[in-house]
């Protein structure tokens, strides 16, 4: 039987394709060392948004916790943001942009949610200045929101800028068992999402079994100090195996993040209730969750989907989202 290519051409393409894919990662890693928000005093205007919505997010899913609520729970994302809020007014950026309503919007939605428990709010006197603790109309937003089982069940005559605009993000799950065929019927929907020339490396694995759910989350850390695990938690992967060259070094992230966000859509059309969780873990974490999950070394880790049953009522952080105008670019 004929080749029409030779082994050592493939073996001498595979050594200039080595060699170009740690050029690209190089200016990968030069591009990300000097665009992120490394440091609070890294100041551009995305820098600083960016960094403020983190603690404005950190901030909300405490305030969103109905079990093993802290009083005075966030010194440290309280801390950064005011001091983020300073140095963005020290920039002279507007006032009237979205992140900056953000920080100074939850400042007062955690001092209103002490105030009706009659807790002691004084400390925060320590850590942010006078002004920012004002009570002030114009900062009416940030904080949580209630969202109710009845709204969700009838989810599936909704069309689909109803569904997607009244999703949410739960971690607080009733502990009822969730039909996996609900499961499987989101998945199988998403499978039909767009990957890279329709190679569909993904890789989906479905776990029931509790101990090891909890094995997972312990390492994965985004799910600590909530009172019931999930029923069912999703570990998305694609196979590096599916990429060609080193200019789709990333199209992993990609390809893994489209089918992840309809599987979401789908398990929001099932009626049931869902939070995605990052896999931004260290070696020695992702290691372990490797081992429990039995996941091969070709395939990158994407994110997890924890999957419940929606409760009666859950409270929810309420992630404002920017306005059209703040995000699109007409060229």
């Amino acid at each position: 039987m004929k080749f029409n290519n030779s082994k050592s051409k493939e073996f001498f393409k595979k050594c200039l394709q080595k060699i170009r894919l740690r050029y690209l990662a190089h200016k990968d890693i030069k591009r990300f060392s000097k665009s992120a928000a490394l440091s609070i005093y890294d100041a551009t205007f995305d820098q600083l948004s960016s960094r403020i919505m983190y603690n404005v997010h950190a901030i909300e899913k405490g305030l969103s916790r109905e079990h093993h609520f802290r009083k005075g729970f966030g010194r440290k994302a309280l801390s950064t943001l005011n001091d983020c809020l300073l140095i963005y007014e020290e920039q002279n950026y507007s006032k009237d942009m979205f992140a900056y309503k953000q920080g100074r919007s939850i400042i007062l939605r955690y001092i209103d949610k002490h105030k009706a428990m009659n807790e002691d709010t004084s400390f925060l006197s320590e850590i942010i200045v006078p002004a920012f603790l004002q009570e002030d109309s114009q900062f009416k937003f940030a904080g949580v929101k209630t969202v109710f089982l009845d709204d969700k069940k009838n989810n599936k005559n909704k069309n689909f800028y109803e569904l997607s605009q009244n999703r949410a993000s739960v971690r607080d799950f009733s502990g009822e068992a969730v039909d996996s065929k609900l499961v499987l019927s989101a998945i199988k929907n998403a499978l039909k999402t767009p990957s890279v020339c329709n190679r569909q490396g993904w890789k989906v694995y479905l776990t029931e079994n509790k101990t090891l759910i909890k094995d997972i989350l312990y390492f994965q850390k985004g799910f600590n100090g909530y009172p019931k695990l999930p029923e069912i938690l999703l570990t998305v992967c694609v196979s590096n195996s599916s990429f060609l060259s080193p200019v789709e070094r990333n199209e992993a992230f990609v390809d893994g993040g489209l089918l992840s966000m309809s599987i979401i859509y789908g398990l929001e059309y099932e009626g049931l209730a869902c939070v995605t969780l990052n896999a931004m873990m260290d070696s020695k974490s992702e290691k372990q969750i490797r081992k429990i999950v039995e996941i091969d070394s070709s395939e990158q880790v994407i994110l997890f989907i924890a999957i419940g049953q929606f409760k009666d009522k859950v409270t929810v952080p309420v992630s404002d989202r920017k306005s059209l105008e703040d995000v699109v670019k007409i060229i």
